[in-house]
């Protein structure tokens, strides 16, 4: 079952509906706020940069300190992004 889920085909489809999802935010003004819709494409975003890195950049394979350091990456641009957006 695990195999399935980490082919890249099925990463594929993931990062496709996230696609989708922060273009429904994004675009229909009237079931989100401006600042929860632009949140939410952020952390999308955060979330497919790291599932790119993990699956087609192969670091879930790669040593620990390298995983570390992707995913602290990942972890505070998301916050500056989403600190950046709330004061502007």
């Amino acid at each position: 079952m695990t195999a399935k889920l980490h082919s890249p085909v099925a990463t594929w489809l993931i990062l496709v509906v996230a696609t989708l999802l922060s273009y429904v935010a994004w675009i229909d003004p009237e079931r989100l706020s401006p600042a929860v819709a632009g949140s939410a494409v952020i952390l999308i975003a955060m979330a497919k940069a790291w599932l790119i890195g993990m699956r087609f950049m192969e670091l879930e394979s790669a040593v620990l300190p390298l995983r570390i350091a992707y995913n602290l990456w990942v972890v505070v641009v998301g916050a500056v992004l989403l600190a950046m957006f709330a004061v502007a």
